[in-house]
């Protein structure tokens, strides 16, 4: 009987119940997961097809600059990788037109007049163009072959294609939507008989056999379970992270004291290993905090995967964890525990996919081993990882490092730098020192450049390298520069009043500061305050810290400051990947070039690399100053180039305010308005 009336059978109702349950859960998913599979490659499909549009254009117009001698390198890299984009995309798109019949009738593969040919006809033409001199007459043919397909009969038929694509893949959609509709009706039809039919009349059988003793009998254990439940959640909440599920911090201690009160086993030696993400905090930054606890859970469940059940795996900060693990030493434990900590690396190093975005972070790993010969310390154990730990961030991140005894010493020195470099803020001991830029063809000075010092009571004048990296870590580098800058303008001042007319002062902007959102204001109100004009200001960055931009407060505040009157000058030219792109981005006013591109100007090649830039520059109408310069040599090279500034210690080392007023002094001696006298 396949409905039992019996109550001590109604499992048989269940079982058959929750079959058809499950079924229509799956098929549903199912039908769901291949209508997403389709959605995303029919919207894969449409954004290839609309890509070659796109392309089509581009390669035109990139084509049509292959005329021009000077600036056809530039052009020609850039047409031959739209090239390849192009036909990769189309080799693609004709796999797949096979689903998409509109399409299909398009391309007409093997047809002369079917777009297929007419793709293969205009690539075709485009590696003729880069095969072809400027001068070329038949250049000229090629490029209006090109001009005429790329705005004619290619875009039309590359219109039609995508047209033709998306009609056939809202169809599909259609159709599928039209299939989970009736999916849907039928589940619901399912439940309403299984309640009728199967859930009802098993209730009802229950409700019947149940006496008044049984049912006090099932109240009263259902409110000791109750209790015990809540005992239960109540003991783990104190013990566990509500976010990860992983141990907390008074967890993690109870451990290490039960693991360390134990009796030392010979073969085996507990290790603690502290664990922090990379690129947490820029996850939080432009994602917010709720993809940032995702990344958080996704961390802890690849540790407990890479740990064994009986490690402990806890969260002990906001991307801190720390797990302790007995790992079984047969003269090898150190070895074992760097295998274990690279697989932790190498798993948290994996992509992510959050809210449609994929998210990259990594992780550092400090760990350490307890010292069976005296009393361990669960602090000490848990510090000496920690130690570790600042000395993997400090190599470079992403690695696994074993705490080493000589690494306490250098932390403590370390922190009473730190500790220095505090009271030196308070004291106002970073001063600006100060770089001439000259003008290679008369010597007339341009400007300044303000470079920080630090005017140790005890050990003298220090350059950046002794206290930038540590100024950072503490999070006061922006305050370092901050006193640099506005000395600066204040030096600015003081060499005009000694009555020398300079143009300018620049200032170098970090990432941290640029990303402040008092940073314009506060330079707008120190520039008024001193009765200087926004113009006298240059305002120096380097690409990386536009890179790095990726919330935009530091393009923003450049925007700003270029939209007042303020110059902005691209440092370190021709050594990056995004100049160019930072060159249409932004409102930048000068560039200077990089000084290894100056020191190693002998070279051939290196000199045709500096007389693109400053073409480059001058036709976008941009100051340009060279880096470096060390020798007359260098000098006269960049004044033979037409650059029109230098800069560097052949014409003048940072030096103090005093020093530079009597560097200007001098400087009527060596240069006589139109001529140099002597090397600089």
């Amino acid at each position: 009987m396949i409905f039992p009336q019996d109550t001590r059978r109604l499992w048989v109702r269940y079982a058959i119940g929750l079959t058809l349950l499950v079924a229509m859960l799956l098929g549903g998913h199912a039908i769901h997961v291949h209508t997403l599979k389709a959605g995303a490659a029919d919207a894969e499909t449409i954004d290839l097809s609309g890509r070659q549009r796109m392309l089509s254009q581009r390669m035109a117009g990139l084509a049509a600059k292959l005329a021009d001698p000077e600036m056809r390198p530039i052009y020609e890299a850039a047409l031959v990788s739209s090239l390849t984009l192009f036909e990769d995309s189309h080799a693609l798109l004709l796999d797949r037109q096979a689903a998409f019949p509109s399409a299909a009738r398009v391309y007409a593969v093997g047809q002369p007049d079917g777009l297929d040919a007419q793709v293969k006809a205009f690539s075709a033409d485009v590696r003729a163009a880069l095969s072809l001199d400027h001068d070329d007459p038949q250049l000229r043919a090629v490029l209006a072959r090109l001009d005429g397909a790329a705005f004619a009969p290619l875009l039309t038929a590359l219109d039609d294609a995508v047209k033709g694509i998306a009609a056939d893949a809202q169809a599909r959609h259609a159709d599928l939507q039209q299939v989970q509709v009736l999916a849907l009706a039928f589940s619901l039809l399912l439940i309403a008989i299984e309640a009728v039919a199967i859930f009802w009349p098993a209730q009802r059988s229950v409700n019947r056999a149940m006496d008044t003793a049984r049912r006090r009998s099932q109240e009263l254990e259902t409110k000791n379970a109750d209790l015990r439940a809540l005992s239960n959640r109540l003991e783990h909440s104190t013990l566990h992270d509500q976010l990860t599920g992983l141990a907390n911090r008074k967890h993690l201690q109870q451990e290490l004291d039960i693991r360390l009160a134990r009796p030392a086993q010979q073969d085996h030696v507990t290790c603690v290993m502290h664990v922090d993400l990379d690129g947490f905090k820029d996850v939080n930054d432009t994602l917010g905090h709720a993809a940032g606890d995702c990344v958080l859970r996704r961390a802890a469940e690849a540790m407990r995967y890479r740990t064994r059940a009986e490690d402990l795996v806890a969260r002990v900060g906001g991307d801190e964890f720390v797990i302790v693990s007995d790992i079984y030493d047969a003269g090898d434990g150190a070895g074992r525990a760097q295998q274990i900590a690279e697989g932790i690396v190498a798993r948290l190093r994996e992509p992510m996919v959050i809210d449609r975005q994929t998210v990259t972070v990594g992780a550092s790993i400090g760990y350490t081993f307890a010292d069976r010969s005296q009393d361990p310390d669960p602090d000490r154990l848990v510090s000496d990882a920690d130690i570790a730990l600042y000395e993997a961030k400090r190599a470079g991140k992403g690695i696994a490092v074993l705490f080493d005894t000589s690494m306490r010493s250098g932390v403590e020195r370390r922190h009473a730098l730190i500790r220095d470099i505090e009271r030196a803020v308070d004291a106002n001991e970073f001063v600006p020192f100060l770089q001439p830029q000259i003008e290679t063809r008369t010597g007339a000075v341009l400007g300044f450049e303000v470079l920080t010092r630090w005017n140790h009571p005890e050990r003298g004048i220090l350059p950046p390298a002794e206290f930038l990296d540590l100024a950072e870590e503490s999070g006061i580098v922006d305050v370092i520069d901050r006193q640099a800058a506005f000395g600066g303008l204040d030096a600015l001042i003081a060499l005009r009043k000694a009555g020398h007319a300079v143009p300018s002062i620049s200032i170098n902007a970090s990432s941290v500061a640029l990303r402040n959102p008092d940073f314009a204001a506060d330079l707008r109100l120190a520039v008024a305050m001193r009765g200087l004009r926004p113009a006298d200001v240059r305002i120096e960055i380097v690409e990386s810290t536009l890179i790095a931009d990726v919330d935009e407060r530091a393009t923003r505040s450049l925007q700003t400051l270029a939209a007042e009157g303020f110059r902005v000058d691209l440092d370190d030219f021709g050594t990056g990947y995004a100049s160019l792109a930072l060159l249409s981005k932004l409102e930048i006013s000068g560039l200077k070039i990089d000084r290894h591109l100056v020191l190693d100007i002998e070279n051939p090649r290196a000199r045709k690399v500096v007389e693109a830039i400053i073409g480059l520059a001058r036709g976008l109408s941009l100051d340009i100053v060279g880096e470096g310069v060390e020798t007359a040599a260098q000098l006269k090279t960049l004044q033979a180039l037409g650059c029109p500034g230098a800069q560097g210690f052949g014409i003048g080392v940072p030096m103090a305010l005093d020093a530079a007023v009597q560097w200007l002094d001098r400087r009527t001696d060596l240069w006589d308005g139109t001529q140099r006298r002597s090397a600089p």
